[in-house]
């Protein structure tokens, strides 16, 4: 087992490691990739990287503090769910009430890997070539759907 201080450190060296792979994608030109995470512009909606001791997650998360309104987008986001896989290129896991870690609810479409372990280092590059690769994909798919949802938060 580790300490902390060795769980805080080997965590930091694997997002360091995983924002480095990022650089050596076909077509970055050594360019680090930008991520939408946060910036998705649909408050309450991201993009997430999720990985503990049982597996790695790659997720659109709607996490509205409004229980209304989170399963709205949700719903909206289901309605073109044959076009989000389609373009995400497989199929994914919908879950309208998923329960993170800290307790808090939230909508996710999500795929994992498992098993992981953040703390087997040497499952490290298979678990950032999913992560990566996963990621690319969830993002183009986010992208083709966000007007249909966009359109929805503008309250049109």
């Amino acid at each position: 087992m580790f300490s902390k201080e060795e769980a805080k450190q080997i965590r930091q060296l694997f997002w360091h490691k995983l924002e480095n792979r990022t650089r050596r994608i076909p077509g970055q030109k050594g360019k680090k990739i930008k991520w939408l995470f946060d910036d998705t512009g649909i408050k309450g909606v991201d993009l997430r990287f999720d990985i503990n001791r049982e597996r790695a997650i790659v997720a659109l998360e709607i996490n509205h503090r409004s229980e209304e309104r989170r399963l709205k987008l949700y719903e909206k986001l289901e309605a073109c769910k044959s076009i989000f896989e389609s373009t995400y290129g497989g199929t994914l896991e919908w879950d309208y009430l998923y329960t993170k870690d800290e307790g808090r609810d939230v909508c996710r479409v999500y795929e994992e890997l498992a098993p992981a372990d953040l703390y087997q280092q040497e499952q490290w590059p298979d678990v950032m070539k999913f992560m990566i690769d996963r990621m690319i994909r969830l993002e183009k798919a986010f992208l083709e759907v966000k007007d249909f949802l966009l359109h929805d938060e503008l309250g049109q």
